[in-house]
């Protein structure tokens, strides 16, 4: 047996040493002899090696890490114990799904920050957090709130649930501010705008940790909501927004100014240019939007919407029609019923036909079983049987796609 081989015998004995020996060693402090020079060089590479390993681990399971340090049980307990305070009634499914989107939101507005090189200093902080506890002590004065700090005190309170969270109250207040100049037209909503862009971009990147969190609080339902899809043209931009008219047309900015289209189709709404989307007057759109705010500005009802995503559409796929018999045409239509708008039913594609009837745009779109889908600028809508389709098709002289 050669050198090295008898010191790693010596080594590997000392290292099955009892533990209880080991255990008294270190909590006495007790000093140990000096190793000869190749059995601490031996020792050495070995704790250099278990050491490697325990940093590889550590780099591995980094994103874990961040995973678990995302969300904080804690910090979801105030927002349970918040709305609860608000709607007792509720029951406690309620409170937990509440709570967890308006803990999420907030969590959002930090890791977008982030992402788009946001961040606060430690004067903005310490502004944050004054103002996070002169919240809580206007909430101690009021009989609804009193429930909420008893047992820890407002202090304790504060120190347990609301500190942590400071970061992510200023980062909320940073990317508000950053959004009105971002989008000085839609001033309004700016606020709306950024909490629905934080959010985006956070289930699209933390999905997986989001579910994971819900899960583990017991939060059945996890999903979150799509909007609604309209076509039409973008006819202006102004200040990283732009605006879409429903059912307008690209040939329509050919013929008619901004005013006429708006009047015409009435039906407009100021949109935030997406920075991943760029549009431009005349773009034939189909956007999906999870609703919208009407407000009035100097007499003029205004609308701002919330935009989810944009596909650009062909707009030579819908043919325009030249009628002929528009005497037939009103006749047939003095049987119409429509109906008002249905979001649900919209069609996420352009018409197939169009025509003007009487100075007002019909859009036809083919539905299943080859019945036909038809919208009037300002009446509506009507999904038509087979036999009135059939009838109409005759009369326009329609070819089944």
């Amino acid at each position: 047996m050669n050198e090295w081989q008898k010191e790693l015998v010596k080594v590997a004995g000392e290292m099955s040493t009892s533990k209880e020996r080991i255990k008294k060693r270190i909590l006495r402090q007790q000093p140990t002899k000096q190793k000869k020079p190749i059995r601490f060089a031996l020792l050495t590479s070995v704790v250099t090696l278990c050491l490697a390993g325990f940093v590889m681990v550590q780099l591995l399971n980094k994103d874990t890490q961040q995973a678990t340090q995302m969300f904080n049980e804690k910090q979801f307990e105030h927002f349970e114990h918040i709305v609860y305070l608000m709607w007792p009634e509720q029951g406690e499914e309620f409170s937990k799904r509440e709570a967890y989107q308006k803990y999420e939101q907030l969590v959002a507005y930090y890791y977008f920050a982030k992402s788009i090189g946001i961040s606060s200093t430690r004067e903005e902080l310490e502004a944050e957090k004054k103002a996070r506890y002169d919240e809580l002590v206007m909430l101690q004065d009021s009989p609804q709130y009193v429930e909420l700090f008893q047992g820890l005190g407002l202090k304790q309170y504060f120190k347990t649930y609301i500190e942590p969270m400071i970061p992510f109250y200023a980062a909320r207040k940073e990317m508000n501010a950053f959004y009105e100049k971002k989008y000085p037209t839609l001033a309004r909503t700016a606020d709306q705008i950024a909490a629905r862009d934080a959010l985006r971009y956070f289930q699209t990147h933390f999905a997986e940790q989001s579910i994971a969190f819900q899960e583990k609080m017991g939060i059945v339902n996890h999903t979150h909501s799509q909007g609604s899809i309209y076509v039409g043209t973008v006819i202006k931009i102004e200040h990283n927004a732009f605006l879409f008219v429903e059912g307008a047309i690209p040939e329509d900015l050919t013929k008619l100014s901004e005013e006429q289209i708006m009047k015409k189709y009435n039906n407009a709404t100021w949109y935030p240019i997406l920075d991943d989307s760029p549009v431009k007057i005349g773009d034939y759109i189909s956007l999906e939007s999870p609703g919208s705010m009407s407000y009035e500005e100097n007499g003029v009802e205004v609308t701002n919407g919330f935009l989810n995503s944009i596909e650009w559409i062909e707009p030579t796929v819908t043919k325009m029609l030249t009628i002929q018999n528009e005497q037939e045409i009103i006749q047939f239509f003095q049987q119409t019923d429509w109906q008002p708008p249905d979001n649900y039913k919209k069609m996420n594609h352009p018409p197939a036909y169009s025509f003007m009837l009487e100075g007002v745009r019909v859009d036809v779109w083919f539905s299943y079983g080859q019945t036909l889908y038809l919208q009037k600028v300002e009446s509506g809508t009507i999904h038509l049987n087979q036999k009135r389709s059939e009838q109409l098709k005759a009369i326009l002289g329609l070819q089944e796609s």
